[in-house]
């Protein structure tokens, strides 16, 4: 929902005839500041009424009304006995405005005593110095943050510590109101930005959500699988997402950035409450604080979508791995399947055909209720590339045209290790004295030619991402090649046939649904998927 931006009008009305155009004039001023203006934030925040913040006064110019913050004890400690985690969460790079519906109270931590204490309803947002754009779309800024109310705006703030009140804040970074924003349990942060990110942490300020393990599990495990699994697969996932957390926290990959984990796909889903479902709930609490533990420390507990029958080495998939005993490939079929007796780990391309287009019997499998057109796509894929798409990806490799796409090593698994591209060498070819005819070519033994080779599985999966338009183009690394043969004799394409949805390597959510309707339990689920592991309590 949309409102329009209010105008601030401070003081006595002198003059009911001169009121027109002074609104006028105001308006036009409004909609010329830039988005990170304590006006443009009073913009976002003040879409509904709200009462003045406690110590609100008017400034004697009457220009703007101020909120002085009022020193109170400083922050005490928060979720007492409850482990608690630090989400950087994604901003679309707009103002960030929060609405408290049950109040809140606003601490400073670097200024022990600077406080705002503000009422249940309140919305504010926050407002900074000059902004700065680096190379890479990622923006900055220096000068203190401003806190603006709608009972005026407190300037001075270092690092904003929201500890919420009641029912989840919720957020918005898109200039929209924040009472329809994502709702967040716990407590909230705001402070300048250290890890920019031009696609996920666009806002020169970071947001960072401070909540409570558990509390954090129950928006996460119904992102990552649909609460209409088997309580069980649910129990298996809320284990695997607590694990991955853990491993997360430890790992200190974005303590430059002041937090734990990310809130998307590359660490996992979490759309703060939005999505909790009791089901979901209910695995979360009937696992608290289990994990999974290997020598000591929780794993890498990763998971995929769809195996496509068979999950994959992680040493395979991921360049440079060094070897993890506990993600080794898992043939994830029944006995009594096609797949049993094709399957011997060094299959050739003509048996890896057969895997990848026929949708026999396995674990991966969606059956049942989830054998939707959507969900068996996960299983079995067909993509088809035009040689005209790949010319247009391989361009930045100083390929003029593409002429033949081949695998040069395939893992025991069936993921392609690594992909060859034999194309015409743009560079060489402006070089030769003759141009080339523009009628159709049929011999490539006078071109000028250049290899190019793809190693790893997000790189191959990549490879057509902007021509195909989503950023992994290619469901997994798990198929099989097929040129096409256009009316001239030429390759007019490829065929890609494919197994499997995501990287393979860990659990297979598609599989774990299905041993779970099979009678297996969480841990029977996680000791199938992760060989060698213990599940145990949270230290």
């Amino acid at each position: 929902m949309r409102f329009k931006s209010p105008i601030l009008i401070v003081g006595a009305v002198a003059g009911i005839l001169a009121l027109g155009a002074q609104i006028h004039s105001q308006n036009r001023a409004l909609a010329q500041l830039p988005v990170n203006s304590p006006d443009a934030v009073s913009a976002a925040i003040r879409n509904l009424p709200a009462p003045p913040a406690a110590g609100a006064r008017r400034q004697a110019s009457g220009a703007r009304v101020v909120a002085r913050p009022t020193p109170i004890p400083t922050l005490k400690p928060r979720f007492v006995g409850q482990k608690t985690i630090r989400v950087g969460l994604s901003t679309a790079g707009g103002a960030i405005a929060v609405y408290a519906p049950d109040g809140a109270t606003l601490f400073d931590l670097e200024q022990p005593g600077l406080t705002l204490s503000l009422p249940a309803g309140a919305r504010f947002g926050f407002a900074f110095g000059a902004e700065r754009t680096s190379k890479r779309g990622a923006k900055t800024f220096r000068g203190p943050i401003s806190v603006s109310t709608a009972g005026g705006l407190s300037d001075g703030w270092k690092r904003v510590y929201i500890a919420v009140s009641g029912n989840p804040a919720r957020v918005s970074t898109n200039n929209n109101s924040p009472r329809y924003g994502r709702p967040y349990r716990g407590d909230l942060e705001v402070f300048p930005q250290k890890l920019p990110e031009p696609i996920k942490r666009k806002g020169a300020l970071a947001l960072v959500n401070v909540v409570p393990l558990e509390a954090y599990l129950k928006g996460v495990v119904p992102w990552e699988m649909s609460p209409s699994a088997p309580l069980e697969a649910l129990k298996a996932q809320a284990i695997c997402a607590r694990t991955k957390t853990l491993d997360f926290v430890q790992s200190k990959r974005f303590a430059a950035g002041d937090f734990e984990i990310c809130d998307y796909d590359a660490c996992q889903g979490y759309p703060g409450t939005e999505n909790e479902k009791p089901a979901t709930s209910q695995a979360v609490e009937s696992t608290k604080g289990l994990a999974l533990y290997h020598r000591g420390r929780p794993i890498d507990a990763v998971y995929s979508t769809n195996s496509g029958g068979v999950t994959a080495n992680a040493r395979d998939v991921w360049k440079g791995t060094t070897p993890i005993t506990y993600l080794q490939s898992v043939p994830d079929f029944p006995a009594n399947s096609p797949l049993a007796g094709l399957w011997k780990g060094g299959m050739t391309e003509a048996e890896w055909g057969q895997f990848c287009a026929q949708p026999w019997p396995s674990y991966a499998r969606p059956d049942g209720v989830a054998s939707t057109r959507y969900e068996a796509r996960k299983y079995r894929w067909t993509q088809f590339v035009s040689a005209e798409e790949a010319r247009r990806a391989f361009t930045g490799d100083g390929l003029s045209q593409v002429l033949s796409l081949e695998v040069a090593e395939r893992t025991p698994s069936g993921r392609i290790r690594r992909l060859r591209v034999t194309g015409v060498d743009a560079a060489r070819e402006r070089l030769m004295p003759t141009p080339f005819s523009s009628a159709p070519l049929t011999k490539t033994a006078s071109l000028p030619l250049k290899v190019v080779e793809f190693e790893g599985d997000g790189k191959i999966r990549a490879m057509f991402s902007k021509q195909l338009g989503s950023t992994t183009a290619l469901p997994s690394s798990l198929f099989v090649i097929t040129p096409i043969a256009g009316v001239n004799g030429q390759v007019s394409g490829w065929n890609l046939q494919g197994a499997g949805w995501g990287h393979g390597v860990g659990m297979c959510q598609r599989g774990a649904q299905n041993h779970a309707r099979e009678g297996w339990d969480a841990r029977k689920i996680l000791n199938w998927y992760y060989r060698g592991v213990e599940i145990r309590r949270v230290n």
